[in-house]
């Protein structure tokens, strides 16, 4: 697989998940549905805050390089997207059960943090 069509399917795939968070959005009633409507909202949700920040990342890596050596950011970029949307999805999760405080927040990010500091020294 190519670096353009790795970055088209991503790009792809995260207009696909964005579309389908904004169908939950438009078609489910929380009050009706269940857990059902949350997983499909915090996931697809997820999938594209997944994709948006791994394809930010990429391009910012890209630019601040000057070009060098590009294919080698698509594993650290695909992570540091994942990790940001665990981020972002676990706080609202936390605030959606109204658990939500600043210093719980920093010791999430703390966490997630301290993870991906594990992964970049393996």
């Amino acid at each position: 697989m190519t670096l353009k069509s790795y970055l088209n399917s991503m790009a792809l795939a995260t207009s696909v998940a964005f579309m389908g968070w904004i169908m939950v959005i438009l078609y489910i009633d929380p009050s009706n549905s269940n857990y059902t409507g949350l997983i499909l909202f915090y996931a697809t949700l997820f999938l594209g805050l997944m994709g948006f920040f791994t394809l930010i990342s990429f391009s910012l890596k890209r630019w601040i390089s000057n070009n060098e050596i590009i294919f080698a950011f698509v594993a650290s970029s695909f992570r540091q997207g994942f990790w940001i949307a665990v981020i972002v999805i676990g706080l609202l999760i936390m605030q959606g059960a109204r658990i939500l405080n600043w210093w719980d927040a920093l010791l999430f990010i703390g966490a997630v943090s301290l993870l991906e500091l594990y992964f970049i020294s393996e």
